[in-house]
């Protein structure tokens, strides 16, 4: 029999007054101790929906708290929807390795991916694991703008803060199902993102720490095909599943073979061993990059958490789905050069568009886009902190992150969905900005308890990648 556990109290039995006995689901086991200081944080007693319950939900149920200034997280019900996304979780789980019957994992699931996350749940649970799936309000601008526009007083926000902590603090795993948004943001959802994403990002500072620590075992940001990103790419939405689908079950051996087809493998090893790399594309785009490596780790994605070093040695907790890139933190003071993209960036604050960046020394020294600069300026620390606590926050997005280079066996496309988590293992190069430890860099995931945010700008295919 499958047990709700996503409902974190089972009714056990009835007493002869009708009253139910609840038991706590393991959950709370873990959080009883916060329960009893602030019982308002208890992750046990969120609002749970299911997927199709949403409007309603949150017209009667979620709305009214937050005018009533008890702002919340809320649950998704798991439930099977898809055989298919069956088979590609049960696929994304065992590939992961660390898994282990009886385990807590939690999934902060974009809207537009929570047909994955419920199946993932139902899986899950199916499997013998206990979860928990939440509504990750920064992928719903409009919903977000409401709740935001509703609340008496802003700072009541720190609830969701503390929430996202408590629920941080109980789990083995975390999943972050993962889609774009379907609609631009206007202005004053862009606002309100901007607010919550502060308060999402203090919930979540400690994430890369736990990572590090090995506190939590794995982090699973997986990408899920949906309608407005096959348009992108001219396909119909269920030709772009079968793509997505493939994608997603490249196995360790098909992306190795990928790896060594690229050639880049000799020029990253002579760049690890201390020469300089350079990335170089011609036209109307063009890309000249210099960065060193110097004894820097150098992975590979195959969708595995551990050792997957292709040079140095570092032990992996995180895994994209689908798998398939090599990647790698360059010396952050070594990246010099500039780089033009005319591939859209999507993001939840809006879409970049022309986007050019200058590094100097490994600092953004210019960043400029034909559309979405303001996103662009907070994601390469450009923007102008809000608040003192944000200026090293702000000046740690302003850094190299990381040099990727994707290699999925399937996803050699002529044009990108807008997905970062796709589009970076499409045949190409990445760049980032932001932090870096997790992959064997300087700049730590979070300052002053602020997460430090890490953004993939999809470059694409360019003409050389050589050691001198």
């Amino acid at each position: 029999m499958l047990l709700e556990y996503s409902e974190l109290e089972i009714s056990l039995q009835k007493p002869r007054d009708g009253r139910a006995i609840r038991e706590p689901h393991p959950f709370c086991e873990v959080l009883s101790s916060n329960q009893h200081k602030k019982p308002s944080m208890s992750i046990q007693n969120l609002p749970t929906c299911s997927r199709n319950e949403l409007k309603h939900f949150f017209e009667n149920q979620l709305l009214p708290k937050w005018r009533n200034g008890e702002p919340t997280l809320f649950r998704i019900k798991p439930e099977h929807v898809d055989s298919r996304i069956e088979n590609t979780a049960k696929s994304i789980i065992a590939n992961n390795g660390t898994y282990q019957k009886g385990e807590k994992v939690a999934l902060n699931s974009r809207p537009s991916a929570l047909p994955l996350a419920v199946e993932m749940g139902y899986v899950l649970e199916k499997l013998g694991y206990h979860t928990l799936i939440t509504y990750n309000l920064l992928g719903d601008p409009p919903l977000l703008n409401r709740l935001v526009a509703a609340l008496p007083h802003r700072k009541s926000l720190q609830r969701i803060a503390d929430q996202y902590k408590t629920l941080l603090d109980s789990v083995k795993h975390w999943i972050v199902p993962y889609a774009t948004p379907q609609a631009e943001p206007n202005k004053a959802e862009r606002e309100a993102i901007t607010v919550f994403t502060q308060i999402y990002n203090k919930g979540l500072s400690k994430l890369d720490e736990k990572l590090l620590s090995g506190d939590m075992k794995s982090r699973d940001s997986i990408g899920f095909p949906v309608a407005h990103e096959a348009k992108r790419l001219g396909l119909s939405l269920s030709e772009w599943e079968r793509t997505l689908y493939k994608a997603m079950s490249a196995t360790k051996t098909e992306i190795e073979k990928e790896i060594e087809k690229t050639g880049y493998v000799k020029a990253l090893g002579k760049a690890y061993g201390g020469k300089t790399l350079r990335i170089v594309r011609k036209g109307n785009y063009p890309v000249n990059l210099t960065m060193k490596l110097l004894n820097r780790p150098i992975l590979k994605d195959v969708g595995k958490i551990g050792q997957n070093a292709i040079y140095g040695k570092f032990f992996e907790r995180i895994t994209n789905i689908p798998p398939g890139e090599i990647f790698t933190a360059p010396i952050e003071n070594s990246v010099n050069g500039e780089f033009y993209t005319k591939i859209p960036q999507v993001t939840e604050h809006g879409t970049m568009e022309g986007v050019h960046i200058v590094f100097k020394n490994g600092r953004v020294a210019e960043a400029t886009a034909t559309k979405g600069e303001e996103t662009l300026h907070y994601y390469t620390g450009l923007a102008k902190p809000e608040t003192e606590a944000k200026k090293p926050v702000y000046e740690a997005q302003n850094t190299i992150a990381e040099l990727g280079i994707g290699v999925n066996p399937i996803l050699d496309l002529e044009k990108a969905t807008g997905n970062v988590l796709i589009d970076e293992k499409m045949k190409g190069i990445h760049i980032a900005t932001g932090t870096n430890k997790r992959m064997g860099g300087n700049t730590p995931g979070a300052i002053g308890g602020i997460a430090v945010e890490h953004w993939d700008y999809i470059v694409g295919k360019v003409d050389q990648i050589a050691a001198i």
